[in-house]
């Protein structure tokens, strides 16, 4: 009986190592498949930069594979997007298409007059853009990147969590420093700053000034030409106040907190506010789906009285060495298509600069309101990329020891390093 019950369970071990090694043998073969089918196509290297809509571009270039025979995009996805642009540019190995974010002239510039960017007067896809924003990036008379989508800043607030516990939506600063004081009271968080990380830092300094100046355009321009000083300036000055009352209100040492931990904190529930940009959306929405968002302006003395301000976000170009242009081109007119930019604003949270595409951003109604009626202010000068580094100490340094600086101290510092650096802004 022993023996028959061994001989049985030998049968069926050989057996199932039989079927297993089927399986891989026809998983490896799928693969072959899959590896020579790709090695057929025409490959395009598309290197992302903004890691808050990477999920949406994964399916949007998963959706365009799938539905092409010729054609294969290859995302690529790196965590200095800036420094592998340059080194590839240095190698000769320019991504085929790239997405740069902001309109950061400065480093276009430089890629266009090295030769590392084809003009796009002659794409169709650019036909497709809302001619107010494209014009804004022309280059040397000519259009080498394509806008999606535009961003502005303001305040994220958890609605739900808001009203559950009896608060209402800020309208003016007096009632926004009165909630985060009725919650502080409470023993809980009101709000979460991200300040660790450089590039956000000034972004909540921004928003505040924004809110009541509008553009920052003259302002710096009259900076840089002798006409006006920072120190000077009202609504700079009262601007740095509040960016550091409102931080009384914040977490311990708000210095030590990075942008990706801020974000999971609010979107948690951690914290009832969150000062940052609409490009957060999406990962807050990716980590909390369910949340009940709220983004606005930030408040000013005066209900109603707040200005939108926005700014371009993510724009695409095209490698002048890319070796299959009308491949390229092909993929930029599914992009830039109404079905497909219209997931990619739903997804991301953002106004879309595409003529065809209206999607209704409930939680940032203000602000697209006002775009729809022409009531906003579009901000075009931008640091380059290397200056603004002191500027980002700068506000680093105010944020880990106020006590060292008075509004008019910290802005004299940033005027004297606007009038060192100048020709910092294009």
């Amino acid at each position: 009986m022993k023996r028959n019950l061994k001989i049985f369970l030998l049968i069926a071990v050989c057996a199932i190592t039989g079927i297993c090694m089927l399986c891989v043998r026809e998983e490896n073969k799928k693969q072959q498949i899959h590896s020579v089918k790709k090695e057929e196509k025409e490959t395009l290297v598309f290197l992302t930069s903004k890691r808050e809509t990477r999920h949406i571009f994964e399916k949007i270039i998963a959706d365009f594979n799938e539905s092409q025979d010729d054609i294969y995009v290859e995302l690529m996805a790196v965590p200095n997007p800036e420094q592998e642009l340059q080194i590839r540019a240095i190698q000769g190995e320019f991504p085929d298409i790239v997405e740069f974010i902001g309109a950061q002239k400065d480093d276009l510039v430089k890629y266009v007059k090295g030769g590392y960017l084809q003009k796009l007067d002659d794409f169709s896809a650019t036909h497709c853009v809302n001619e107010h924003f494209l014009e804004k990036l022309k280059i040397l008379n000519g259009t080498y990147v394509l806008p999606l989508s535009v961003n502005y800043r303001g305040i994220f607030y958890n609605k739900r969590m808001l009203e559950k516990d009896g608060y209402q939506i800020p309208s003016t600063y007096a009632e926004l420093i009165h909630t985060m004081k009725q919650i502080k009271k409470a023993g809980k968080l009101p709000i979460v700053f991200a300040d660790k990380d450089s590039w956000t830092i000034h972004q909540g300094w921004d928003a505040i000034d924004m809110s009541s100046r509008g553009s920052q355009n003259n302002l710096f321009q009259n900076v840089l030409n002798g006409t006006t000083v920072l120190y000077e300036d009202p609504i700079a000055l009262d601007s740095t106040r509040k960016f550091l009352e409102i931080r009384q209100y914040g977490q311990k040492q708000t210095i030590n907190t990075g942008y990706d931990e801020a974000v999971k904190k609010f979107a948690k529930g951690e914290a009832y506010m969150f000062l940052q940009g609409n490009w957060a959306y999406p990962i807050i929405k990716k980590i909390n789906p369910y949340m009940d968002l709220l983004f606005m302006p930030f408040p000013t003395y005066n209900e109603n009285q707040a200005r939108v301000v926005v700014k371009i976000d993510a724009t695409l170009g095209v490698s002048a060495s890319c070796k299959h242009p009308e491949a390229a081109e092909k993929f930029l007119d599914y992009l830039f298509s109404k079905n497909v930019s219209e997931y990619y604003a739903d997804q991301a949270g953002a106004y879309s600069c595409i003529k065809s595409v209206d999607v209704a951003d409930n939680y940032a109604k203000v602000f697209t309101d006002s775009i729809r009626s022409g009531e906003f202010f579009l901000e075009e000068f931008a640091y380059e990329s290397e200056k603004s580094n002191a500027r980002d100490a700068l506000f680093q340094n105010l944020t880990s020891s106020p006590q060292t600086y008075t509004e008019r101290t910290f802005l004299k510092e940033w005027n004297d390093l606007l009038i060192l650096q100048k020709g910092a802004w294009v």
